[in-house]
């Protein structure tokens, strides 16, 4: 591969204590072991924050990425709280500016409730609704474009002043997944989501729904010529899954806690096949 490439996962050794690394960092490099896989740590996290005070979990992303954007052609975020289950192909291959993942599933859901929705901010956007198989998830992003990370950085900033002001919960007005939203579809980037209908693979979010939980998709999960799969909730069609990601926020996190860590837990939602694939390639 003639791209350099990083991997950036922000991990705070809090985060560590429920969510642990291994799992992202030893699937990654089961499918990638060339590409340089980077933790973001506590230290790297305190430096950032006393160089701008203002940073707290909701905005750190862009200050993750900025170390690497001048020595990488293209600079990947994943959250860590993922597992790799295939290669990332098409998502290293392409070649546009910012790179995306649904946030909803072919059913219009984000995890067990309804999609989402939200109006840009300025400076980007019009004011227009983002479509929701349009909305994508700041779980795991890329960029061959560094001065993406820059904006994304700066509207961070503004909407924090706004939600200090304003309202502290209120969403829409801009979080880091409104933020990243509102960058990729203000057309001032050429953006991809990697993962969207027809394509026949799955990174993230968009292989997760369910009634009870957002998990509950999980337990079809199946395995295939040594590939994870799952079958579209629309029409069917196979989804190749080339990344598994929990979310769920501080449900998660005790889920992961009352199970032992969050491959222990992952026991619990999948079938034995499936179990089997994840315990090969996070070994």
């Amino acid at each position: 591969m003639s791209k350099k490439i990083a991997v950036v996962c922000w991990v705070t050794d809090d985060y560590i204590d429920y969510i642990g690394l291994d799992e992202v960092r030893n699937s990654f490099k089961y499918f990638h072991p060339d590409v340089d896989f980077i933790v973001f740590d506590s230290a790297m996290t305190n430096k950032a924050k006393e160089k701008e005070p203002w940073l707290n979990p909701v905005w750190m992303k862009p200050p993750c990425a900025f170390p690497f954007v001048d020595d990488y052609d293209m600079v990947v975020q994943i959250d860590g709280d993922c597992v790799i289950t295939g290669p990332l192909t098409e998502l290293f291959e392409s070649d546009e500016d910012i790179i995306g993942v649904r946030n909803n599933n072919s059913l219009d859901k984000a995890s067990s409730g309804n999609g989402i929705t939200i109006q840009h901010l300025e400076p980007f956007g019009d004011g227009s609704m983002i479509p929701i198989q349009g909305f994508i998830n700041a779980g795991l992003v890329a960029a061959n474009n560094k001065e993406f990370w820059e904006d994304w950085h700066d509207v961070n900033k503004q909407s924090a002043k706004i939600k200090a002001e304003v309202n502290p919960y209120a969403h829409g007005i801009g979080d880091e997944q409104d933020t990243l939203n509102q960058i990729f579809h203000s057309g001032e980037y050429t953006t991809k989501i990697v993962d969207a209908r027809g394509t026949g693979v799955s990174y993230g979010l968009s292989n997760t729904w369910g009634t009870v939980t957002h998990w509950d998709s999980w337990k079809d999960l199946y395995v295939e010529d040594d590939c994870l799969c799952l079958d579209d909730p629309a029409d069917g069609a196979k989804m190749k899954v080339k990344v598994l990601h929990q979310a769920g926020g501080s449900a998660a996190a005790q889920l992961n806690k009352s199970s032992g860590g969050l491959r222990e837990w992952m026991k619990t939602v999948m079938s034995t096949e499936a179990v089997n694939y994840i315990n090969k390639i996070t070994s």
